[in-house]
């Protein structure tokens, strides 16, 4: 069984059936604890008290994997053992093909976890990277409040004012994923981490 913790009810269905696509025998289990990116995105840090508490009440339903899908929480996710976190094998494959990376993220919570992330598998993989940042934070209140649509289509107009600039656009945050839907038309590839990690990760079992 692989067990899901969101901050967020609405990526349920996305992952849901990503694993399905894989594998449709695979069992799953979805936990949501919004709290844990409020506090973040609140008090400019990781709620790792209270992630240790829903890692501890989610691991009593004994998973065989333990998937994080929010990139707020990827390090947190790396100090508990196989606690895996959605973006490590995307920001992995893109560090081995690419060179000048956009980093693109709604929640500043985000930022500094997802850029450490890229910094030290570049480091890992002795490759050296060019990071530029897209700040697309501004339309966070959007998803909050359930407006998909304009958040998507804002991060999508924002995200054209670097292609020019990278070889590769990386959006951080699962939630994101939806804005490519309005970026058919660029030559430079974008990449998300949900589908990628869940084929990746799903391969561990």
């Amino acid at each position: 069984m692989i067990a899901f913790l969101h901050t967020s009810k609405v990526h349920i269905d996305r992952f849901e059936a990503l694993v399905k696509k894989f594998d449709p025998s695979i069992e799953t289990k979805h936990f949501v604890n919004k709290t844990l990116l409020d506090n973040a995105l609140n008090n400019g840090h990781t709620d790792a008290a209270l992630f240790s508490k829903e890692i501890a009440a989610i691991r009593k339903e004994a998973p065989s994997l333990l998937i994080c899908t929010c990139s707020t929480y990827g390090a947190e996710s790396d100090n508990h053992e196989n606690v895996l976190r959605i973006d490590k094998p995307i920001i992995e494959y893109m560090i081995k093909n690419h060179f000048k990376i956009g980093l693109v993220y709604t929640a500043n919570s985000t930022k500094t976890v997802s850029e450490d992330l890229l910094l030290e598998t570049a480091e890992t993989q002795q490759k050296p990277i060019e990071i530029t940042l897209c700040d697309c934070s501004e339309y966070w209140p959007y998803f909050e409040a359930g407006n998909l649509e304009a958040y998507r289509k804002n991060i999508a107009n924002t995200i054209r004012n670097i292609a020019d600039k990278v070889d590769v656009i990386f959006l951080a945050q699962a939630s994101m994923e939806g804005a490519k839907d309005y970026l058919t038309d660029l030559k430079v590839p974008i990449y998300t981490s949900p589908e990628f990690g869940i084929k990746t990760l799903i391969a561990q079992l």
